[in-house]
């Protein structure tokens, strides 16, 4: 447009640009060119040459259509400018708008360094942040290391191997137990518990008790409250008042004390206090905040209620952290040579696995016992030293009688006593410790080839007190004990294997050996296999298993003493005190004292236990959840008749049926009578029969009351398969015979018949038989006279 001599005016171009902004650009340039051809044609007639303005390529003028040419044509062409006008214009054009971009450049220039500016400081601060946060991460993991290096120093302190935590064999250096500063008050409240025998060989003065517990309240202390609260409810010394008892119970309780919120928690969840109504959510606070202050029951209570999801959520989690720190308690206690009893758990009604005795059977024992020690028969006083050791079998315990009975074995020569004197001495228990005093007992009970000695000795070589510490020769000492059934050696392997001490590393091993000590009730080995299942060491973890052994644990300690006392005073005929006790027990998960809770509740043989049906059903259905199949049994009593509940035939009969499956004899008769007379189940004789044969082969007991069942069973059969018979025939009869008019009814018209009326039948029957009977007795007496004439007829 620049080389003509009068081409198009730009400017006019631009003003006019407006016609072209809806196009694209290849019409734009289209329109563009048929204007350029118009202005050429214009200066060709005007006679210039049109050469000055080159026609437009060959491809756009194809590309053009004929409707553009006509709009182009159509559109108003600006007055013509000249060259130099032209180009002037364009230069100025140029120097404004280099001008414009001068002035915009510094702008750009200061945005882009804005933008830039903001960006860098976003870095800064990214790199700051990552340098926290690595700092972070390292001051973790230093914390997680120093909290690591306290926990297996603590471990080691502790007696515990220091990467499983599990606990190792006891000794005195080992740092557990350890009690903080108490008050004089306090200090008059655990002086009280003893005095009321609620502790390890104890022996029980109430009025002594109440003296202390009342001058501590008297000081302001909670656990004064708590003690008498706790003597009113049990009527130890005192006559029974639990509305009383409830009162000082809250008083403690506002204070903040533990075991106030734990007798609350436990009146609540029995409704045995007083006025108090049941109330399980109140008892599962009351737990909560008594388990928060430490108190070991409430602890097991939770647990308990987490396992079965009692009115809180199942959580085999939750139950495990509640049942720790009672199991803890219980390790501590054994570590630091504390004497830990026995709990000897005794069901008031007998049943397949373990039999009702009384505690004059104990007595029995114990006085058979007493009778030969003195009479110096050696195994006998090892037996009776045995029961002084640990409190069983209704003995106090008492180690200054065990170790009299010892001695005096060990004076015959018998090994067993010796290795118990050797323990004796060993952890200073009655004695001062002596290492080489036990050391001697250890070797003269390893020459009579006692196992007990064996695996004292190796405890001596495993820890160097005495003897030079070897754990080959441990190893050695340990394996010959274990081989004949000692359950402390067997425990002792597995700590060589877990810590590898002496062997190689093996967990498997070490599970293997405190199993074999578990089975014997070993309490450490209970604990250890605990944490091993828990935390998967050498064995896949699994809560339910670790839950298993940790509420094994913690029911040895003090909280299982009140099953033994509730069994005596139940024998001593004083029922009220014994369900109290059994009620709190079973609140804490211990099996047995739920079903006996259960079974006095059932009895209701006081005004204190009467009318009280659906707490008995509470009770078995506690009882049954950790598997005792009695209990199945009554809770499907319970439906059946109603008691206690609406009455639910078809729960009964899966209740029964849980029971039958686990062989309990009375199920299966059960099952049998109901299918035998159709109640709640489908009438079915053949099937009731198995039920009754069942029950037989299940239990000898249950011959004779089933007998009777089956011989009316028999006759029920009987009669059913003549009524089939008897149908057959009439219509076989009828068949034959229609035509002569024979035709009898089948049973279904005759049989309601005959059982509305058949007392009238059967005395018809019985009056017929009557009849025919005194019929042939006058005709034999008639023979018998005729007979008599013809033989003195004879004669004469």
């Amino acid at each position: 447009l620049s080389n003509g001599g009068e081409a198009l005016d730009a400017e006019a171009l631009d003003e006019d640009g407006d016609h072209l902004k809806g196009l694209d650009e290849r019409k734009r340039a289209a329109v563009l060119n048929a204007m350029m051809r118009k202005q050429a044609h214009r200066n060709a007639q005007k006679g210039r040459d049109p050469s000055d303005h080159p026609e437009p390529d060959e491809e756009e003028e194809e590309s053009e259509s004929d409707d553009d040419d006509d709009d182009a044509a159509q559109r108003h062409v600006p007055p013509r400018k000249s060259k130099q006008a032209l180009q002037s214009q364009k230069m100025r054009k140029q120097a404004a708008e280099r001008q414009a971009a001068a002035k915009r450049e510094p702008e750009k220039m200061q945005q882009e360094r804005g933008r830039a500016k903001p960006g860098k400081e976003r870095l800064d601060r990214e790199k700051a942040l990552d340098e926290v946060k690595r700092r972070e991460i390292i001051a973790k993991k230093e914390q997680e290391e120093r909290e690591a290096e306290a926990k297996r120093e603590e471990h080691r302190r502790a007696g515990r191997d220091v990467v499983t935590g599990t606990a190792m064999p006891p000794h005195p250096g080992h740092e557990v137990g350890k009690q903080g500063e108490v008050s004089e008050q306090e200090l008059r409240c655990r002086n009280a518990l003893k005095l009321r025998g609620t502790q390890w060989g104890a022996k029980a003065s109430y009025e002594d008790a109440w003296f202390e517990y009342k001058s501590a309240s008297e000081a302001g202390h909670p656990c004064g409250l708590v003690g008498m609260g706790e003597m009113l409810k049990h009527g130890e010394g005192r006559r029974m008042d639990s509305a009383e008892s409830l009162k000082l119970f809250r008083a403690a309780a506002d204070e903040g004390d533990s075991a106030g919120h734990r007798n609350l928690a436990l009146c609540y969840s029995s409704g045995m206090c007083g006025d108090l109504e049941e109330n399980q959510a109140m008892a599962v606070l009351h737990h909560h905040f008594a388990a928060l202050g430490g108190d070991p029951a409430s602890h097991m209570a939770m647990g308990y209620r987490h396992v079965h999801g009692t009115s809180v959520p199942k959580n085999c989690n939750a139950a495990v952290e509640y049942y720790t720190t009672p199991a803890e308690e219980v390790v501590r206690a054994v570590q630091s040579f504390r004497g830990v009893g026995i709990v000897e758990k005794h069901p008031l009604t007998p049943n397949v696995h373990k039999p009702a005795y009384p505690p004059e059977h104990d007595e029995d024992v114990v006085d058979y016992y007493q009778y030969s020690a003195a009479r110096g028969e050696p195994s006998a006083q090892v037996a009776l030293g045995q029961m002084y050791h640990h409190g069983a079998r209704g003995i106090a315990q008492d180690v200054g009688e065990a170790f009299k009975w010892y001695s005096k074995a060990a004076e015959k020569g018998d090994g067993g006593a010796m290795g118990h004197l050797g323990n004796m001495y060993a952890q200073g228990t009655h004695v001062k410790a002596d290492n080489k005093t036990a050391v001697e007992w250890y070797r003269q009970g390893i020459e009579k080839g006692n196992p007990v000695a064996m695996a004292g000795y190796g405890y001596m070589c495993m820890y160097g007190m005495g003897v030079q510490q070897s754990y080959s020769e441990a190893f050695k000492y340990f394996t010959q004990a274990a081989e004949q059934g000692n359950q402390e050696a067997r425990f002792n392997l597995g700590t060589l294997y877990i810590g590898g001490y002496g062997v190689v590393k093996d967990y498997a091993k070490a599970i293997y050996y405190f199993t074999l000590a578990a089975n014997r009730g070993h309490m450490l080995a209970l604990y250890n296999l605990a944490l091993m299942h828990l935390h998967g060491f050498g064995t896949p973890r699994s809560c339910p298993n670790a839950l298993q052994f940790l509420k094994a644990v913690a029911e040895r300690g003090q909280q299982g003493l009140g099953l033994q006392r509730a069994y005596k005073l139940y024998h001593q005929g004083q029922v009220d005190k014994s369900l109290v006790l059994y009620s709190e027990a079973a609140e804490m998960g211990f099996d047995v004292a739920q079903g006996n809770a259960a079974h006095l509740l059932d009895l209701g043989a006081t005004p204190f236990t009467a009318n009280r049906k659906d707490k008995a059903l509470r009770a078995f259905e506690m009882s049954a959840q950790q598997g005792s199949m009695d209990s199945e049994v009554k809770i499907g009593d319970y439906y059946y008749h109603g008691w206690g509940t609406e009455r639910d035939i078809k729960k009964a009969v899966a209740h029964y049926r849980i029971a039958s499956e686990s062989r309990m004899a009375q199920a299966m008769f059960n099952l049998g009578w109901m299918h035998e007379h159709g109640v709640g189940i489908p009438q079915d004789l053949h099937l009731a029969k198995r039920y009754y044969d069942m029950s037989i082969e299940t239990s000898q007991d249950a011959m004779w009351p089933t007998l009777p069942c089956l011989a009316g069973l028999w006759v029920r059969i009987m009669v059913k398969e003549a009524i089939t018979q008897a149908d057959k025939w009439a219509l076989h009869l009828n068949k034959e015979y229609r035509s002569l008019g024979v035709d009898i009814p089948p049973s279904t018209v005759w049989l309601p018949w005959f059982q509305d009326h058949w007392d009238m039948l059967c005395i018809s029957i019985l009056f017929g038989m009557l009849g025919a009977t005194l019929i042939l007795k006058v005709s034999v007496v008639s023979q018998r006279r005729a007979m008599q004439r013809d033989r003195m007829g004879g004669r004469m």
